[in-house]
């Protein structure tokens, strides 16, 4: 009980500490705090300069290059999180700069099945979900559950306050397609590694496996598919944008080939937005298969 109430303290602390700090420092501290983990944590920056290998073509100088800088940016992110729980809706509409063509693109993509936005970790990707019910798109997100009930009261209640459905990742299946059936969009994360199970696709030019659930779910409900990320736009400012790539994808009747292939269309189209931001992409696991098998090679 007292660890679970230093936790709960711990982020009421850093929501006030966060929306209280001026911006530029909090991001400076965070990417200075960002640079200490990288060192710190030699298992997480061999896989981060590993993974991003494959990003850049191999040169593992640029791909260290860019993982101290990942380092960096996602405790920008963890800054933005604290920051996140005590927004509301007019400082969201400021920080999210798009276009207004791009919401028409999407609304052209809601058919009445909904749509299954398929994300990364990459970014800011709580923003996206809230800029998309500040337009009027009904969302439901998918979210982890804390055992701590009054950490998972206030994490929860934020982003239920912004208009969001929260489905629990332990009921994540028929949460999704009830959601889509209501012609909701649905928003995932699909760059996590699976150890068994799963489908295995191509990206960056080898092989990498992730769950099949995503895509499932999408073509059982009939929904339409986007890949999508959230970019951060300067690195001293909380301004975002967002990049989508609709996913043009016919079924073919074979359930299991179709469930590759909408997979697989899906990670093609992150190839060209990750080619974009590679700093902004958080992958500390081995996501490639022969990655997972094979020892790390020294200097990384």
């Amino acid at each position: 009980m007292e660890a679970a109430l230093a936790l709960f303290l711990a982020f009421r602390v850093a929501i006030f500490l966060t929306r209280t700090v001026p911006l530029r420092v909090s991001y400076g501290l965070a990417r200075g705090l960002g640079v200490v983990v990288f060192y710190a944590w030699p298992g997480g920056r061999r896989r981060s300069v590993q993974n991003l290998r494959r990003v850049v073509g191999g040169d593992p100088r640029l791909a260290r290059t860019y993982a101290r800088r990942s380092f960096g940016n996602y405790l920008v992110y963890l800054v933005d999180f604290f920051r996140f729980l005590g927004t509301d809706a007019e400082e969201i509409q400021r920080r999210v700069v798009v276009d207004e063509a791009l919401w028409e693109r999407v609304r052209e993509e809601r058919h009445g099945n909904g749509i299954v936005f398929m994300t990364m970790h990459f970014g800011n990707w709580d923003l996206g979900a809230a800029i998309l019910v500040l337009n009027g798109f009904s969302l439901s997100a998918i979210a982890d559950e804390f055992p701590n009930p009054r950490l998972n009261r206030l994490v929860i209640g934020s982003r239920r306050h912004l208009g969001m459905n929260i489905i629990p990742v332990g009921r994540m299946g028929p949460g999704i397609l009830r959601a889509l059936r209501n012609n909701d969009v649905v928003a995932l994360l699909v760059d996590v590694p699976r150890a068994e199970g799963g489908v295995d696709v191509e990206f960056f030019g080898a092989t990498i496996r992730v769950s099949d659930g995503p895509a499932r779910i999408a073509l059982r409900a009939g929904a339409s598919v986007v890949a999508a990320t959230v970019p951060r736009l300067d690195c001293w400012t909380d301004a975002v944008g967002a990049e989508i790539a609709p996913i043009a994808f016919e079924a073919t009747g074979d359930a299991e080939a179709d469930v590759r292939g909408l997979t697989q269309a899906v990670f093609t189209n992150l190839e060209g937005l990750v080619r974009r931001h590679p700093e902004q992409w958080y992958i500390f696991r081995n996501l490639w298969l022969e990655d997972r098998r094979a020892p790390v090679k020294a200097g990384a």
